[in-house]
């Protein structure tokens, strides 16, 4: 990431880097704490709903290292040795309240367990566990298709992995905790999308609103296409001056060589503006750095409808392939997890809790448009719950 300012005597536009990025960044350690469990217990518990499932469980090879467990996303034998050094341990995230095991009914001749292989961009896939599932009483499965759809849910485990392992190293890149909580259709065609554009060399556009996480897709699409090396860089359009697109740009070129430029609202161009940045791009697509394209372009607009010429909407449907970010609304199914998340982590003593009232007044309220507006309702809730339960008549004053 870089920041841009003016120099004060020549007001040339300077490009300087913040986050200088090695190769150490790269999260092998994926930590198992509380918002992984979390994460992975909302998986398993809508697949238990969706398929009739008594019970569902993951079983995690763990390594306890500074004291924590951790998921080791191996990739060369120094890593292997580290591993062989600490104490490896099975980990269970479960359906059941108890982690200690898979569930307390488990038969396991009747039982179901598939692996759970994570596939490292260089080298083979690893094994890091199992998926384990028992039918409920009196529920005829069939195997066949019963297995089919488990490991569908293997693979969004493994996905859910992956975005954490993008999580958690963005935590050392960025300096912050931004990702996407839930397990929505919709978050979950959009881990689908991203993974579909993060194949390929074109642009992409992100079209969204404010709080939708416009930041976070663009570091994930890094993350999938470039290796650990390749510098992220971002910048927002509404900082450019009037003029200076031309060598602004040329800056950032020269620090995002061989990896992403993220350019933010973009609708903020003037007409020159925007052409200098349909130059610039013609002449850095035909350009290659170590046998790749030498800068992956990422683009957004200030909102989901922001205004553009129609030239310019013209040379984006031509140039540029579109994602578009679900809405808070959009992804109602995520909006208790979301809540419960952040509950989590601003209760100032021990966690509460809504009554269902309350809980059906948060998912019928107009007033919450994207999540940083519910993020900051629990925050205020954090500071009035006085007991484990916040009424329906405390959450209308804070959402008032």
């Amino acid at each position: 990431m870089i920041a841009l300012f003016q120099a004060a005597m020549n007001h040339k536009p300077v490009a300087r880097a913040i986050h200088k990025f090695n190769q150490s960044t790269s999260a092998k350690w994926v930590p198992v704490n509380k918002s992984f469990i979390t994460l992975s217990k909302i998986i398993l518990r809508a697949a238990v709903d969706r398929l009739g499932l008594a019970h569902a469980a993951i079983t995690l090879r763990c390594v306890t290292h500074q004291g924590y467990h951790h998921l080791l996303l191996v990739n060369d034998t120094q890593d292997l040795q580290l591993a062989a050094a600490g104490k490896v341990e099975e980990f269970f995230i479960s359906t059941q309240e108890a982690n200690n095991s898979p569930f307390e009914d488990f038969i396991a001749e009747t039982a179901f367990s598939l692996p759970l292989n994570f596939k490292l961009p260089q080298g083979q896939p690893q094994r890091l566990g199992y998926l384990v599932a028992q039918a409920a009483p009196g529920v005829e499965a069939k195997p066949a298709q019963l297995t089919k759809e488990l490991a569908l849910v293997a693979d969004e485990i493994i996905r859910t992995i992956g975005r954490y392992q993008t999580r958690y190293r963005a935590i050392h890149i960025y300096g912050d905790q931004s990702y996407w909580i839930g397990n929505s259709k919709a978050l979950r065609q959009l881990d689908q999308r991203i993974d579909q554009l993060a194949k390929g060399t074109q642009p992409v556009l992100i079209r969204a609103n404010k709080g939708s996480g416009k930041v976070i897709a663009a570091r994930s699409l890094h993350c999938l296409s470039r290796a650990d090396t390749a510098p992220f860089i971002e910048s927002d359009c509404n900082e450019w001056e009037e003029g200076a697109a031309a060598s602004i740009l040329q800056s950032l070129h020269t620090y995002a060589n061989g990896g992403t430029l993220f350019v933010r609202n973009i609708d903020a161009l003037s007409s020159s503006s925007f052409q200098a940045l349909r130059n610039f791009w013609l002449k850095a697509a035909n350009a290659r750095f170590d046998g790749t394209y030498s800068v992956r372009l990422i683009m957004s607009l200030s909102s989901e409808d922001a205004p553009l010429a129609s030239s310019q909407s013209q040379w984006l449907a031509q140039h540029a392939l579109e994602l578009r970010l679900p809405a808070l609304r959009e992804r109602y199914g995520d909006l208790r997890d979301l809540a419960q998340f952040y509950i989590r982590e601003f209760a100032l003593t021990a966690e509460f809790d809504l009554t269902e009232e309350a809980w059906q007044l948060l998912e019928s309220t107009d007033s919450l448009v994207d999540v940083e507006q519910l993020k900051a309702a629990i925050q205020k809730l954090s500071l009035i719950a006085n007991g484990a339960l916040v009424s329906a008549e405390e959450l209308r004053s804070v959402l008032d």
